[in-house]
């Protein structure tokens, strides 16, 4: 059961309907760009979980806020185009080229949209726009310094910075309804469930992560099992023996265990909220399960594993 999606599949359509209404008036290449990213974020044809949370997050938060279907589907619109907004510029950053004079003028224009929508509700002095600086000064932070210390070990909320300008719909929602003082426990909520998806999407992209250079919090966890300095080389065929021999995915899902239980708390004002986080847990202990039974029965011998693959 995933009611912290299905619940909300109207809401969705709405919300992703409109923006390609909005992306396909811009001008020239920037609608077909925009268009086909859009198509890759589209929660109802992509079963992308990453992007999840950006676009659910502000109707989540109805059972608490209270606000009314049309302004959180106006959020979660804000959302998507924050999501492709800053999606965008990471990828710019990560890989600069001949891609960059297309995509910064198209990234302008999603933050257009974005900036527009949350101006239609918060004026200049609106106390919104200094939640909106410190989340845009973390996700700075974060993106900027992420190759140079190790959040994991060391502070790990740095690794949900980066995706920090997804708390604007819980500030937002909650300075609407006057319930200000909600923002930090919400807030902290978010978090702590950005770090575990963050965690999950590591344990996908190990691989591509060392590759490319990138920081990832998986490799950084067998870095330290295998107390092997930053400086020094790590290579995949340690990694994989943490994770498939030595039981290495379980201990790391007893992070994001603890994570989850910071994310109970809010139970009962954005039970969807936690029911993501513990969607997110079960995704990361599924994982070690498999690699657990997949192991047991390598150890009966080659042909027992070959017919619990193909009978």
């Amino acid at each position: 059961m995933r009611d912290w999606f299905d619940a909300y599949r109207e809401d969705m359509q709405w919300a992703f309907d409109e923006a390609e209404r909005i992306i396909g008036d811009m001008p020239g290449v920037f609608g077909t760009t925009g268009r086909k990213m859009l198509d890759e974020a589209h929660a109802l044809k992509e079963d992308n979980p990453n992007n999840y949370i950006s676009f659910l997050l502000p109707l989540w938060l109805r059972s608490c806020s209270e606000l009314s279907i049309q302004d959180s589907r106006r959020l979660s619109l804000a959302n998507i185009f924050g999501m492709m907004y800053f999606q965008t510029i990471d990828y710019v950053m990560d890989s600069p080229g001949e891609t960059a004079p297309e995509l910064l003028p198209l990234a302008n224009l999603l933050q257009l949209e974005f900036i527009n929508i949350y101006s239609s509700y918060f004026p200049a002095e609106s106390p919104f726009w200094n939640y909106y600086r410190t989340y845009l000064k973390q996700w700075a932070d974060a993106v900027t310094y992420e190759n140079e210390e190790n959040y994991y070990l060391d502070n790990p909320v740095r690794m949900a910075h980066k995706a920090a300008p997804i708390k604007l719909s819980v500030a937002g929602s909650l300075i609407l309804s006057e319930q200000i003082s909600l923002i930090p426990k919400l807030e902290e909520a978010t978090d702590y469930t950005l770090i575990t998806l963050q965690m999950l999407d590591d344990v996908m992209d190990w691989k591509k992560d060392m590759k490319e250079d990138n920081y990832n919090s998986l490799v950084a966890f067998v870095r330290a099992e295998l107390q092997i300095p930053t400086d020094q080389a790590i290579s995949p065929e340690q990694i994989e023996q943490v994770i498939y021999i030595k039981d290495g995915l379980n201990r790391y899902a007893e992070q994001a265990a603890a994570n989850h239980l910071q994310v109970e708390d809010i139970n009962e004002l954005v039970p969807h909220l936690r029911d993501f986080s513990y969607h997110l847990l079960e995704e990361l202990r599924n994982a070690a399960k498999n690699i657990e039974k997949d192991r047991i029965v390598l150890q009966t011998g080659g042909l027992n594993y070959w017919l619990s693959k193909n009978v």
